[in-house]
């Protein structure tokens, strides 16, 4: 079965751009994250959060390595990877790109969290607990 890709847009309070992938990036989903990876990555710096990310294969590679080229030659910051799990780091390191991306760890879970009730089980956003 294949999980589908998605990825979504948030600010920061800090008014830092965040884009979020959850699924996988391969042949068939690389052209999604190129179009979110260049309609955001013009306005400045940005963050692509990966954690949710179960697989990027060398097209999605290929992808953010075309991006962080473009920001540097637009002299914008370069795109931050956040989350980065093992098989990806390895991934990267491998393929000599480790190099490129700057790196932050992924946030700590907020405390009462869940999956929305009516939306489970279909890529739903998560909503916070009433306190």
């Amino acid at each position: 079965m294949h999980n589908a890709l998605e990825i979504t847009h948030q600010q920061e309070p800090d008014g830092l751009r965040v884009l979020t992938v959850r699924g996988e990036v391969d042949i068939n989903t690389a052209p999604l994250l190129r179009a979110a990876l260049t309609r955001h990555s013009a306005r400045g710096a940005l963050v692509l959060d990966v954690t949710g990310a179960v697989l990027i294969d060398a097209a999605g590679l290929r992808v953010l390595t075309a991006a962080q080229r473009q920001a540097a030659e637009l002299g914008k910051p370069p795109i931050t990877l956040r989350g980065v799990r093992p098989l990806l780091a390895k991934t990267l390191h491998l393929a000599g790109l480790d190099h490129l991306f700057p790196r932050e760890p992924a946030p700590a879970p907020v405390l009462n969290r869940r999956v929305a009730p009516h939306a489970a089980g279909h890529g739903a956003q998560e909503a916070l607990a009433a306190a």
